[in-house]
């Protein structure tokens, strides 16, 4: 946010597996429920087959697998630019419960047979790093139904902020910063932008596939549209000096942000929904 706020396993994806990225809400404002929830990143590179019609098939194949209940949801992340801080890989988001229930459910995965017989079948398609998978706390203060409904399609827009933090700071003190912030974007003219952020705290292990980009936290912006994204970034740079200044004590943020065509691949609350790619 403007200055700020920025197999292995072949293809194991779970089934078992939703910052829009963080569709953690409830079907209303008032229910809405901010976590923390622990998420993970999947790295995915597309194969010499991949389109839409053939990532559709895949997809659709893929929610005919065991899906775990404690998944509350999960993302696709398309990147618009090849030059990002984690680097050009398409990103598979998966957001659960703990990561006690992750890593039980990833276990009864990989052993599936149906599940392997998808890998193999859509491997040309897209693959990932089951494996590698980046681990995060999320937290998303404000619900993606507070400024209105996203695309039927599944469709958003993203852009994500890689920051560290300085001047001693933590993630407690991102913690009690979080509120002004909010309070600021809820008192904003942003009706039908489908706007809303979530806040990705580092958990990434060792092992992780982009262990080595250094980051403490990073700031995830969703909308309806690159041009809904605009109206929020004209609001930052218009109204949030103040917030900012707050916000700069804190953390650093890249110049720029990654921005993603976004898709919302499942959604627990609800379990019908498909994309449209």
């Amino acid at each position: 946010m403007k200055k700020i706020y920025q197999l292995s396993l072949s293809f194991f994806i779970l089934g078992a597996f939703v910052s829009c990225s963080g569709e953690s809400v409830s079907n209303s404002n008032n229910e809405h429920q901010e976590g923390p929830f622990y998420v993970e990143f999947v790295s995915c590179s597309k194969g010499s087959e991949y389109s839409n019609s053939n990532l559709s098939d895949m997809m659709q194949s893929w929610r005919m697998l065991p899906i775990s209940s404690e998944l509350r949801g999960s993302y696709l992340y398309d990147p618009i630019k090849e030059e990002n801080a984690f680097g050009p890989s398409m990103w598979w988001e998966l957001e659960w419960e703990s990561k006690d229930v992750a890593d039980s459910a990833w276990n009864e995965w990989v052993t599936n047979a149906d599940v392997i017989e998808w890998t193999n079948k859509y491997q040309e398609v897209m693959s990932c790093d089951g494996a590698g998978r980046n681990a995060w706390d999320i937290k998303i203060p404000v619900s993606s139904s507070y400024f209105g409904e996203l695309n039927d399609s599944g469709y958003f827009y993203s852009q994500y902020w890689t920051c560290s933090y300085k001047n001693g700071a933590g993630r407690n003190e991102l913690d009690t910063f979080l509120p002004m912030h909010s309070a600021k974007i809820k008192s904003s003219n942003l009706e039908g932008t489908g706007y809303h952020y979530g806040v990705y705290f580092d958990r990434r292990s060792q092992d992780a596939s982009h262990s080595e980009v250094p980051a403490n936290l990073v700031w995830g912006e969703w909308a309806k549209s690159e041009e809904a994204m605009e109206k929020q970034n004209q609001n930052f740079e218009n109204n949030f000096q103040e917030v900012f200044a707050a916000f700069d004590k804190l953390a650093t943020c890249q110049d720029e942000p990654d921005t993603f065509n976004s898709w919302m691949l499942y959604s627990r609350d609800n379990s019908n929904y498909s994309p449209s790619f």
